[in-house]
């Protein structure tokens, strides 16, 4: 059923049927000049028995400011009532604890994600969105990634503007669109000169990067953005952590302007309240008060026995006070030698009833601390004068004689009160949390053996140490580029969770956005005092810092958790005390400062001299905390030193192998990978300066974000062989600032030819062994969960680069391991490796460089052509050579020979079966010429012939008979045929041989 339109409608003040309509507004015609309100119903129910009124022109810039709403009566705008707040046409986004995040802003998207494919489970575990109280807590930890999308529509020119609070590090962010437009960024909580001007204001494209810098601890800004055009948008937020440890992220509020042009007010959400007309926003409800309904004019107050803190929607039952309420409190060390033991309770206070405490008692003060006197005429605790030190239960210091030296530092493990140079105080996470009503000297509490805090829920104990005129400088400093080291012992008691930071930040610099986060520690089990832990933090610069220790916990029971600290040392302190004087020989753990030698040399322990290291070595520690070097440890292979100070990689040399390299054009290179983020919106990439050969070092700093004195102070620079830097790109990918470094090369361990298993070689490569060199980084200088960290950067010749050169500017590819796009799986383990003609060999003129190739032998010349390998570094010519040659080839010869020789054999043995064969005949035929057919008598003098024959030479004569051999063969067979003559006897004696032959038939 269509609504029907009642022509003048809008002139009736007193309609009825205009209960269950809305105003709309229409897109602007004639060039801009106009517009048309337009009623509409609510629903389709709405539509029965209901009309609408004609559209209304009005001029396209109507619209009611903040605080006020469409008048439909009147055609003009109207304050808001009581309870109720307008944003002048935009929408507010808070947060409540108690709310579906899903259900009340399907529009808000959260998500948790990883650098590393391999640690999304891990992720998603430990990093997470969640809403504390009215606020939205972003938690991620290192290799992790949180994203925040927000989809909202503008009508008109407007803004968002983010309420949040970040202490440390960077929310890099973009605002994308189907259509082009521009934006202007404003950080509506600075003055104007620290405004954004980057390049993506005022350009039309269809994304602009955005960045939120940090606040500091406890310090909130809004930023806007201004978007010059209408349309459908997308805020896309990313915080990832690139370095161990830093703090969460903080939103209060999201505010967009610009999504309608008339809005009906909107209910103050609990909480809150609007107790006049006109009201653009919502005051939070004062402490210990409440309301739990939306649309508020007023807070409700809570009982007696109750309490809230600011903006709450409820009261909570104040507990019954018990000793956990109260903290001991030291007084009277100062000015006596026994302290005297109160309870006072934990303020603000909010337990009620009566608590039966131990009794007030007296105790014995402790010493004063290592490199302190107790003076008699102040009674308290001094520093010794120079050159002089006490352990710290002497009345006077003592000098130091002879060839000793001192100990100087800051050593506190006697807690009587407070010392010198160190400060307590207290911050809230929320600045609508006011801190004005806690004691700051009740923060952190000395107990003679440890200083202590307890936890106050959303709220830091701080602890500050300033060292003041920073650290000596000293040769070894200069050589080991260590100038001191932080020590501390602590213990914790925790019930749910608890966390605690160190942080060092520049004295002079106001701007809490420069902490660094040294570490932090996140208790979640139940853990006791009983388990106490040591850290030691290695300090890389000189200048003078201030490190704070920071407490907290996520119970909402006051005082259940408590940390305390035993022990603090900080070495190697322009001002502060010695607590010992030790020999110069470095003998035992006991003695930690010795003589000064030279850089290169050491100090032998035979004659207290210091002697320089012989080419090849340098000078090195028995223990870490030696402050000398005695002992010269040699180079690692393929690695020269001159000096003795450091190891270096000589950039001509074989490394071990029989090819020639010249390293000098990369002796030096940066090099960084691909983008990361790019397919969300703002990306970051890791670039690395790395020397690869000679002596020369690489430098890496952090960028200015503005050109004052203080922030160039404080510009955190490392100088090493090989170091990274977080470095964010403008729209083109050109790097633009540095956000953080991190060092990764502070000791060049390895030198050698290898090939790793994450990154088989190709057939282009000619099986060439790549140049691998293997760097160290220890976590004291380094902000990693690793005890150490680990780099394996390869070189491989890469000749085919070298012809594409041709056509752009690169001089080299990276690699990373397949499954490990940063380089890294664990974060402690980086694999990279550069395809780059620079790293190809140096060919020479034998067969290493060339490529022989044989042609066909003709008219007994031969063509050998000799060509060099295409990754040869330098430029050999080609060689042709023309020798002379058989026509048949040597494998045709050979097999000719060999035929020859069997041959040979094959008739020798012919010829020798050949003549057995002919005796053979020759014996057959004596036996069938001597043998009658018809006589059956034995033939055994022709066998014994034959046997005899036998006996003599194989030579066999064949002969034609004689006349007289005729005759008597005649008369034999005669004979034969009578075998009764007498006569016969005579011819058949064993003397007559039928093949004798007389001397006539020879």
């Amino acid at each position: 059923m269509a609504c029907r339109v009642k022509r003048n409608a809008y002139l009736s003040l007193n309609r009825k049927d205009l209960v269950n309509t809305r105003t709309i507004v229409s897109k602007c015609y004639n060039h801009g000049d106009y517009q048309w309100l337009i009623e509409v119903p609510q629903s389709k129910d709405s539509c029965k028995d209901q009309t609408t009124a004609q559209p209304i022109r009005v001029r396209c810039d109507f619209a009611c400011p903040k605080g006020q709403t469409f008048n439909k009566a009147n055609l003009d705008c109207k304050s808001c009532s009581e309870g109720t707040f307008s944003l002048g046409g935009g929408d507010q986004y808070t947060f409540n604890e108690l709310d579906d995040l899903k259900v009340i802003m399907p529009e808000l998207r959260l998500k948790t994600t990883s650098l590393v494919e391999s640690y999304d489970g891990e992720c998603k575990k430990k990093s997470n969105w969640r809403v504390k109280g009215n606020l939205l807590q972003g938690e991620v930890q290192h290799n992790c990634v949180l994203t925040l999308s927000l989809q909202f529509k503008l009508q008109r020119s407007g803004s968002i503007s983010v309420t949040y609070n970040l202490p440390t590090s960077f929310v890099f962010g973009t605002i994308s669109s189907r259509c082009d437009f521009s934006i202007d960024e404003k950080d509506k909580t600075d003055d104007a000169d620290n405004n954004d001007d980057g390049d993506d204001n005022g350009n039309p494209k269809k994304k602009a990067e955005v960045t939120f810098y940090p606040t500091g601890y406890g310090i909130w800004k809004e930023k806007q953005i201004v978007i010059n055009e209408p349309g459908e948008y997308v805020l896309t937020l990313l915080s990832f952590g690139v370095n161990a440890f830093h703090f969460p992220f903080y939103i209060r509020s999201i505010v967009v302007e610009g999504n309608a042009f008339l809005q009906d007010c909107i209910e103050c959400p609990p909480g809150t309240y609007a107790a006049k007309k006109g009201a653009s926003n919502c005051a939070p409800c004062p402490k210990n008060t409440y309301t739990a309904k939306s649309g508020s004019t007023e807070c409700i107050p809570c009982g007696a026995a109750q309490y809230s803190d600011e903006g709450s929607l409820k009261c909570t039952e104040r507990p019954k006070c018990e000793e956990k309420h109260y903290q001991k409190v030291f007084t009277g060390c100062g000015t006596s030698n026994m302290a005297t033991i109160t309870y006072r309770p934990i303020e603000p206070k909010i337990c009620i009833g009566d608590v039966t405490l131990p009794a007030d008692k007296q105790l014995p003060c402790g010493t004063c601390n290592p490199g302190m006197f107790k003076s008699t005429t102040s009674g308290k605790c001094e520093f010794c004068p120079p050159k002089t030190y006490s352990n710290g239960t002497l009345s006077a210091c003592l000098p130091c004689v002879n060839d000793l030296s001192l100990v100087p530092g800051l050593y506190y493990k006697i807690w009587n009160d407070l010392p010198d140079y160190l400060n307590r105080s207290y911050l809230s996470f929320d600045d609508m949390n006011s801190v004005s009503e806690l004691r700051a000297n009740q923060s952190w509490i000395p107990s003679i053996e440890y200083i202590s805090s307890q936890s106050i829920p959303d709220t830091l104990s701080v602890l500050t140490l300033s060292i003041i005129k920073g650290f000596r400088v000293t040769d070894i400093a200069r050589a080991t580029k260590e100038y001191g080291t932080l020590f501390f012992k602590f213990s914790t008691q925790c019930q749910s969770s608890c966390m605690l930071f160190l942080v060092a930040e520049d004295m002079y610099d106001d701007d809490d956005s420069n902490w660094q986060v040294i570490h932090k520690w996140h208790i979640i089990k139940n853990q006791k005092h009983e388990d106490t832990q040591n850290f030691s933090y290695t300090i890389l610069n000189p200048n003078e810092v201030v490190f704070n220790w920071m407490f907290t916990s996520d119970s909402e029971d006051q005082g259940g958790d408590e940390v305390r600290i035993y022990e603090i040392h900080v070495t190697n302190t322009e001002l502060g005390g010695s607590d010992r004087c030790v020999s110069c020989l470095t003998t035992n753990d006991k003695e930690t400062e010795c003589k000064q030698c030279a850089p290169g040399h050491i100090l032998t322990n035979n004659n207290n001299t210091c002697t320089a290291c012989p080419n090849s070595m340098i000078a090195s520690r028995i223990r870490s905390r030696d402050p000398v070097p005695t002992i010269c440890k040699p180079c690692p292979n393929n690695t020269i030193s001159d000096d003795g100070i450091s190891c270096n990689v000589p950039c001509k040399q074989m490394f071990s192998g029989d090819i020639p390299y010249d390293l000098n054009a990369i002796s030096t290179i940066q090099f960084h990978g691909s983008k990361l983020f790019t397919h969300k919106g703002s990306g970051y990439f890791h670039v690395f300066n790395a020397s690869i050969c000679g002596k020369a070092s690489v430098t890496c700093l952090t960028s200015l974000a503005s050109a004052d004195t203080k922030n160039r102070n404080s510009q955190k620079i490392i100088d090493s062989k090989l170091c990274r830097l977080g470095s964010v790109p403008d729209q083109n990918d050109n790097i633009t600032s540095v956000a953080y470094i991190d060092e990764f090369g502070e000791e060049l361990v390895s030198v050698s030819l290898s090939v790793s298993k994450y990154f088989p070689p190709l057939r282009s490569d000619y099986n060439l062994t790549d140049i691998t060199l293997v760097y160290q980084a220890n976590t004291s200088s380094a902000e990693s969960t690793c005890l150490q960290r680990t780099t394996f950067l390869s070189l491989r010749c890469d000749h085919i680069l070298n012809d594409e050169q041709q056509k752009s500017n690169a001089t080299y590819q990276l690699q990373t391991p397949s499954n490990c796009a940063p380089g890294t799986c664990d974060g402690c383990t980086f694999h990279f490796l550069l395809r780059t003609p620079l790293a190809c060999p140096i060919c020479d003129g034998n067969s290493s460089g060339y490529r022989t190739f044989v042609g066909p032998c003709r008219f007994g010349r031969q063509e050998v052509r000799k060509v060099p390998y295409p990754y040869c570094a330098n430029s050999l010519a080609e060689k042709v050579d023309i020798r002379r040659c058989s026509v048949l080839s040597t494998e045709v010869q050979i097999v000719f020979a060999v035929f020859l020789l069997v041959a040979t054999i094959l008739i020798l043995v012919l010829i020798k079966f050949w003549r057995k064969n002919r005796k053979l005949e020759y014996r057959y035929m004596q036996l069938v010429e001597n043998t009658n057919p018809d006589d059956d008598t034995p033939v055994d003098n022709v066998c014994a012939q034959i046997s005899d024959e036998e006996d003599s030479g194989d030579e066999v004569h064949f002969k034609k008979p004689s006349k007289a051999k005729k005759l008597m063969n005649v008369v034999r067979n005669a004979i034969r045929k009578n075998p009764n003559d007498n006569q016969s006897d005579f011819f058949n004696g064993d003397s007559f041989l039928l093949t004798s032959q007389t001397k006539d038939d020879a």
